[in-house]
């Protein structure tokens, strides 16, 4: 019975060719834009999500306990318990860690001769960050480092455009010290990043650990470890061994530091949601458009079809397979479309430089990398299929409540 339904499916489509095409071209143009959306949206939070882990954060971060709610020279990261191993020993030996850094954290007060303002300072190895994070990779103006004496500072470009200064520049950095005393030091610019970490580019001044210790009269003992793993799916488990070895720290991932960011990954899903909805309830009613016309043209047809033996059930698969033949080629040509779209906007990204101030006060780069997940299409397909068959179960009805036998004898 489907077999020949399929033939009968087929050569109804082609006698309304253009009728017909129009609908999988209102399919495929609708399923390129939401699988071209998603991919884009999806990467604009997946990057600023990695460069607040990269330049900051890293995938796991140790902190003394109590550090988050009062930040104190004071209050270090517990490297070493009574029995158990040394932190540094354990991170170097472990086969989850792919590298780890040391950072020295403190508020201070950072001024020129004409402006000054609140920072935060991060005192690091900076030829470790390298490996670690690639911070030189952020580096905008000037070179990578602190210079042969350690006097230089590297700086967030927003702070800079603040402060009004430039690569060569002097800035004088202040800060309370280990005692509770206000210290400061002359600092010459270096380098000036730009992270697309808001808070770092507004407020981050970056100086040579060694120069940090003699400044803050800090002869041992780090604020911050940032570890980073080379495989996300063993984080959770290296976070649980950390905690039970050096119970002293608090071990944060990244994502309950950056609480604001996995928000706006569920708020991109929502979106995203909503949006294919709306997309999919139009290509429904184009095909149901499309049917409820070729139903009612054709129930003379129907009618001797019926008269002459032929099921119900053999018509209703004749319309079933209609709509989804023009569903189905409509979701090829779209994934097509999309797929191919994505992998070339995952390879060269978006090139959104005309907007980039725009883009820059939410942490997002100008070049935007799409990501291609699988499902996007799995998601797709189910909700063409929906639509396809929804779309066909009302001319049916229509079709049954007309008794088409009745308008044969009209005629």
């Amino acid at each position: 019975m489907y077999k020949l339904a399929l033939k009968m499916a087929w050569a109804s489509l082609g006698r309304r060719t253009v009728r017909s095409s129009m609908v999988i071209l209102m399919i495929c143009i609708s399923l390129w834009g939401l699988l071209l959306m998603q991919g884009i949206y999806d990467g604009m939070t997946e990057q600023m999500i990695a460069n607040a882990i990269r330049s900051d954060s890293g995938q796991l971060s140790l902190f003394g306990h109590g550090y988050r709610l009062d930040p104190s020279l004071q209050t270090t990261v517990v490297m070493q318990t009574k029995s158990g191993p040394k932190l540094a020993e354990y991170l170097d030996n472990d086969a989850r860690v792919s590298s780890w850094v040391k950072r020295l954290r403190q508020n201070g007060l950072v001024a020129t001769a004409h402006y000054s303002r609140n920072t935060e300072l991060f005192a690091l190895d900076s030829e470790r960050e390298k490996d670690h994070g690639g911070l030189q990779k952020y580096l905008v103006q000037g070179e990578y480092g602190f210079g042969e004496q350690q006097k230089g500072a590297i700086i967030g470009y927003k702070l800079a455009e603040k402060l009004h200064v430039r690569v060569g520049k002097k800035i004088i950095l202040s800060a309370q010290d280990a005692n509770s005393e206000v210290t400061s030091v002359a600092l010459r610019i270096t380098g000036i990043l730009k992270t697309n970490n808001l808070w770092l580019d507004e407020n981050g001044v970056f100086i040579a650990l060694a120069r940090a210790r003699t400044f803050l009269g800090m002869e041992q003992g780090v604020s911050q470890i940032s570890i980073m793993l080379h495989d996300d799916h063993t984080l959770g488990e290296l976070q649980q061994d950390l905690q039970g070895l050096f119970p002293g720290n608090d071990i944060l991932r990244w994502d309950e530091m950056y609480p604001a960011l996995m928000q706006s990954r569920v708020i991109m899903k929502g979106f995203s949601l909503v949006i294919s909805i709306m997309i999919f309830a139009i290509a429904g009613l184009g095909i149901f458009g499309v049917m409820l016309v070729s139903v009612l043209e054709r129930i003379r047809e129907f009618g001797i079809m019926l008269a002459i033996g032929t099921g119900f059930a053999q018509i209703r698969a004749v319309i079933l397979l209609e709509s989804l033949a023009m569903g189905i080629s409509g979701f090829f040509a779209g994934a097509l479309c999309g797929g191919l779209s994505l992998y070339y906007f995952k390879l060269y990204g978006l090139d959104l430089t005309l907007f980039s101030d725009a883009f820059e006060e939410f942490g997002v780069d100008a070049v935007t990398h799409a990501i291609i997940r699988p499902d996007y299409f799995i998601t797709a397909f189910v909700a063409v299929l929906l639509a396809t068959i929804v779309s066909a179960y009302f001319p049916l009805r229509i079709l049954k409540k007309s008794r088409p036998i009745e308008v044969i004898n009209e005629l």
